[in-house]
């Protein structure tokens, strides 16, 4: 694998990807974590690209449970994040990753991490620290994994149908707002939709529908309605049920990517709210 330089900011604004994870980098631990990866590389290494624990430079560690990481170089490559799981009471090198991404990777990142056995909250914060955002200034943006059941699949490819992803963004009335309210006494604040194949994927929502100025219409921050549905390539009904989501966007932001599920509606499925 080639090792490059990695990012660090978070994957959205407003919600701390990292909750729950210890991110203290001790002097303790940077010795400790520089013994290991040598362990872990040098020895198979010429002896001329041999390296010493003096040799390692550790930049971030990041904890949870019985695994560990750190983002750390080493003379022969650049950046990385070094995976250790604890077995027996003894940390064990599991994997290295290399590189930088976007945002919108992330789900993958959190899919690879989790495969090594790492927790999900472990793998969330990883994702964070090693992407860079393709989405900034829109710190309303969140992704969804859909999933369709068989029947449904097969609907939907031999018909050649596709699906929309709606998202509606709205908020409870500030003073200033409460004139604008619709029927039920929201504040309307948009509504962003993306066409998507009909099969397995991640569908991004950017948020740009909304921005911080929006927010001094409503109280507090936004809440999302996020409903799935055919794109009627095929015919003027929709025929599928999906999950939906419908409360505050971080949230939804704090749990992406937000698995929703797609039925045929004959299939008689109950729709499940999410997160």
């Amino acid at each position: 694998m080639v090792l490059a330089a990695t990012g660090a900011p978070a994957l959205a604004e407003g919600v701390d990807p990292c909750a729950g994870i210890d991110t203290n980098l001790t002097d303790k631990r940077a010795r400790e974590y520089a013994h290991l990866i040598v362990d872990a590389f040098s020895k198979d290494l010429k002896p001329s690209e041999r390296f010493k624990p003096s040799d390692v430079e550790v930049e971030s560690f990041l904890g949870g449970g019985h695994w560990s990481a750190v983002n750390a170089s080493i003379p022969t490559a650049d950046m990385a994040m070094f995976f250790f799981q604890e077995v027996g009471g003894k940390k064990q090198f599991k994997d290295v990753w290399g590189g930088i991404a976007e945002a919108s990777e992330a789900p993958q990142l959190i899919e690879w991490a989790e495969d090594l056995g790492a927790p999900h909250n472990f793998a969330t914060c990883f994702a964070d620290q090693v992407t860079f955002d393709d989405n900034a200034g829109s710190p309303f943006g969140f992704t969804v994994d859909l999933t369709f059941s068989a029947k449904a699949e097969e609907r939907l490819a031999a018909l050649h149908e596709e699906v929309i992803v709606s998202a509606s963004y709205y908020g409870e009335p500030s003073a200033k707002g409460k004139e604008f309210a619709d029927d039920v006494g929201r504040f309307d604040l948009g509504t962003e939709t993306v066409q998507v194949p009909a099969s397995p994927g991640i569908a991004k929502i950017t948020g740009d529908q909304v921005g911080e100025s929006d927010l001094e219409w409503i109280e507090g921050r936004p809440n999302v309605n996020v409903n799935v549905f055919t794109a009627r390539i095929s015919g003027d009904d929709n025929f599928i049920s999906c999950d939906f989501i419908d409360g505050p966007v971080d949230d939804v932001i704090q749990s992406m990517p937000v698995a929703l599920h797609c039925t045929l509606i004959e299939e008689e499925v109950d729709a499940e709210p999410k997160p």
